[in-house]
């Protein structure tokens, strides 16, 4: 898909630390599509859009939003479309 980045999400920063791009450890089973340029938010830290999870369980429904650069720092792991597709395909059907 032209246009997004994937990022997967982690509980915890520790968890995020463990994984790797092959094997991508305890993660929380949700992907964001992340697209658009950056901009300032209300709090001055740098956002971008998204499409995300709503809930806090593996494969949650999806709805619009946007996340913060320390969000994708401490807690996203940069992923590939193909990942991205096998671990939340709920995603994919909010995107069609």
């Amino acid at each position: 898909m032209n246009g997004f980045t994937f990022y997967l999400e982690y509980p915890t920063t520790k968890d995020k630390k463990h994984g790797t791009r092959k094997k991508l450890g305890n993660h929380s089973g949700n992907v964001m599509a992340v697209f658009g340029e950056w901009y300032k938010g209300g709090n001055d830290e740098y956002q971008k859009d998204c499409f995300s999870s709503l809930f806090d369980h593996a494969n949650s429904v999806c709805c619009g939003g946007s996340v913060g650069s320390s969000y994708l720092n401490d807690k996203c792991k940069r992923i590939s479309e193909k990942q991205a597709r096998e671990i939340h395909s709920n995603l994919f059907d909010y995107l069609a």
